[in-house]
């Protein structure tokens, strides 16, 4: 029996040093991070909650909003923002919990983060903007145009989430919304194992298109400290059953949609979420790019600006 409990007090010590090195050492790459990726714009508060956003250029708004694991620099790194500000206002905005904006309490669902992120828009004076979202957001600005529909010019989601999917969500995002062991992964799990697999799902994500070298400034480590993993979590972990409401209320959609989709997307279906889209509604226009993967912004900026484009003359 005593060598029981002295194994047993060994492997107690064991695993506390384990996490309490995973903290230390989550702790250096966050300072590291955000000393590489640090804000790049101005911050405004909605509701008792600082946005971080990007404004860049003049004429018809174009807002532009990222999915998981994304940020300000995400946009920026693709060059989209330069290109779309030659002939936009630009406002590029982290969503609430990523980037550099801070989470409201709660379960800050799409419809939840469409309504902040239109608070920030009518501080900044903005109307009739175009709404451009990548993935995850893809159902933010479903909700923003079912819930207000005549504010906006249109939407382009880029291989965007708007259905539930049939396959359990991954663990990873399950685990950080557990009592105890979530604290305990993010703080000191998360981080270091998220940057030793970055690389891969990078390449699985632009696949089979290679990874450009910007993307290396797209500001993905980000999305691996603490609060913005748990952030990410939340956001896939309830989206499935958001979506399974929302859907029902599609074939109401007032605003022109335009849907861009890589036909070689192997982490937004093509079939589940932008097909079944174009179906639900007269107002939903697909078009499948061929060859192309799931990130959009940077292997088909030519069609996403010429989408905007048409967007922006049919809106004159």
């Amino acid at each position: 029996m005593r060598i029981l409990m002295i194994i047993l007090a060994v492997l107690i010590g064991l695993v506390a040093a384990l996490l309490l090195g995973g903290w230390i050492a989550t702790r250096a790459m966050t300072a590291s991070v955000e000393q590489r990726f640090p804000p790049q714009g101005e911050f405004r508060t909605v509701e008792g909650v600082k946005l971080h956003m990007l404004v860049r250029g003049l004429g018809r708004p174009v807002v532009l909003l990222h999915g998981a694991n994304g940020a300000v620099q995400d946009w920026v790194a693709s060059g989209l923002v330069d290109r779309l500000a030659q002939s936009y206002r630009v406002i590029v905005v982290d969503r609430p919990g990523h980037g550099y904006s801070e989470r409201p309490p709660g379960v800050a669902t799409p419809d939840v983060q469409a309504r902040l992120v239109r608070g920030v828009l009518r501080q900044l004076g903005i109307e009739k903007p175009i709404l451009v979202a990548f993935s995850w957001a893809g159902s933010l600005v479903l909700a923003y145009a079912l819930e207000w529909p005549d504010e906006i010019a249109g939407v382009v989601s880029l291989a965007g989430a708007a259905y539930p999917w049939p396959t359990p969500v991954n663990a990873i995002y399950r685990w950080p919304n557990t009592p105890i062991i979530g604290p305990l992964f993010v703080h000191t799990v998360a981080m270091p194992l998220g940057n030793a697999l970055i690389d891969g799902f990078a390449a699985s994500a632009f696949s089979p298109s290679a990874v450009p070298q910007s993307y290396g400034t797209s500001g993905l480590p980000l999305a691996l400290r603490p609060k913005s993993y748990a952030a990410n979590a939340q956001d896939i972990e309830t989206l499935k059953p958001f979506l399974l409401q929302q859907s029902e209320r599609y074939p109401t959609l007032k605003p022109p949609i335009r849907i861009l989709h890589g036909d070689s997307d192997s982490v937004v279906g093509l079939e589940i979420h932008s097909r079944a889209l174009a179906a639900a509604s007269p107002q939903v226009r697909l078009e499948v790019v061929p060859g192309a993967g799931h990130l959009l912004h940077y292997v088909a900026q030519d069609r996403v600006i010429a989408t905007v484009d048409e967007l922006a003359k049919a809106a004159r």
